[in-house]
């Protein structure tokens, strides 16, 4: 035997154990639980599995969710090779391998946009749809293209990063030297898009606090604070800080009061705001789903920003596990927690004064629904808002609204 012949056998072997270990997750993985929690706990338990194995892994398992419901009658090998085709345009060896053990389709087909893969696939398998795709799409919002919305859930999105607007030569030069692939966004010059996953997290420039780790769609919705000067801003469900870091980065003089539920979260915040030299701030842990659940620190609010918990089905592109496990149910109790919570906060915000209510939900009845609520129970006026269409950029998808207290 040559030893051409053994390197052919050696990358095989190691391709058919990456698929036993693939498929194996999948038939002990519970969608109600999320995959990257149980991915860990599946690697702790397999410390056998390497690094190098366990990002393939994860790469393809997350491929894998992104068919949602399509394909229910096809081995798992058969989906698996789908799923592939539509989240690969380069011709890798374990992708070859599944396109040509388990698919009717040729490496060369990996090449083809999206819109083409899609086609080839439907030809083969008439019984693909996009409805089975993306769950209760009925319910949606109001979209320019659900279409293309649902057809980005088979693709794994970009990475982005905001830069502060006075770091951007400094920020791209350094990207620049460790020869990282980038494109500038079309709407600003602060938000770069990465295609591959780079360690930014090891950038000088990161430890600097000149650049955040953000999605554009969640960058997008900081055009609507207009914050003046030496005003006082409240995030009230704060999560990591990463919209109070926008506002403060589009007005300095802000100052700021933080609140989340969850103090790990708040501890986050507060390492990022010490990297981004921040200290115009304070933060407290506060569960604004009950009345007065805290002494708030200021009188009245210049803001609000509101960013909700919701269902999260802007990104699910990211998290394409949930296209399998979502409740359609869930939607009147995120609604419900929504108005509650916004009822809480509004009592703090002055008269003319903004609140910000985001979500990174597609469907309306967190979106239009809560709005139309609060215009019509709390005396608030509908200033402008937007389905933040991330997906266009390969980025998650979001719901703004800007509305005044009269």
């Amino acid at each position: 035997m040559n030893n051409t012949n053994v390197t052919e056998n050696a990358v095989l072997k190691i391709n058919r154990n990456r698929l036993r270990q693939a498929i194996n997750i999948i038939e002990i993985y519970n969608p109600n639980k999320a995959l990257n929690d149980f991915l860990r706990g599946f690697y702790n338990k397999n410390k056998n599995i390497g690094s190098a194995d366990r990002k393939h892994l994860s790469n393809l398992l997350y491929q894998y969710f992104r068919l949602g419901k399509n394909f229910q009658d096809l081995t798992i090998e058969e989906k698996i090779s789908i799923s592939l085709l539509f989240g690969n345009n380069e011709r890798k060896a374990f992708v070859e391998f599944m396109i040509n053990e388990y698919s009717s389709f040729v490496p060369t087909h990996l090449l083809l946009p999206i819109e083409k893969k899609i086609d080839l696939v439907r030809m083969k398998y008439p019984s693909f749809s996009m409805t089975k795709l993306f769950p209760f799409s009925r319910y949606l919002s109001v979209f320019n293209d659900v279409d293309l919305f649902i057809q980005s859930h088979l693709q794994q999105p970009n990475v982005w990063i905001r830069i502060k607007k006075d770091k951007i030569q400094e920020v791209i030069a350094e990207i620049n030297e460790a020869g990282y692939e980038y494109e500038i966004a079309p709407f600003a010059d602060t938000c770069i898009c990465f295609l591959k996953h780079y360690p930014l997290h090891e950038l000088q420039n990161y430890h600097s606090g000149n650049f955040e780790i953000q999605d554009a769609g969640s960058q997008l919705t900081g055009n609507y604070f207009k914050p003046n000067p030496n005003e006082i801003w409240w995030d009230a469900c704060s999560g990591s800080g990463g919209k109070s870091l926008m506002l403060i980065d589009r007005e300095p003089s802000v100052s700021l009061l933080l609140t989340d539920i969850r103090e790990s979260i708040i501890k986050h915040l507060q390492e990022r705001f010490e990297r981004s030299k921040i200290k115009n701030f304070k933060t407290l842990t506060a569960d604004l789903s009950m009345p007065h659940p805290v002494d708030i620190p200021f009188e009245f609010f210049d803001g609000i920003i509101l960013d909700v918990p919701c269902s999260g089905s802007g990104t699910w592109a990211a998290t394409p596990e949930m296209l399998v496990s979502f409740d359609i149910e869930s939607l009147s109790k995120h609604h419900k927690i929504q108005t509650t919570i916004a009822q809480h906060v509004l009592p703090y915000l002055k008269t003319g004064k903004p609140l910000i209510y985001i979500t990174c939900s597609v469907y309306k009845q967190e979106n239009e629904d809560v709005v139309n609520f609060l215009c019509t129970h709390f005396n608030m006026t509908l200033e402008s808002k937007q389905i933040v269409e991330g997906f266009r950029y390969g980025a998650s998808t979001f719901f703004v609204a800007r509305l005044l207290k009269n």
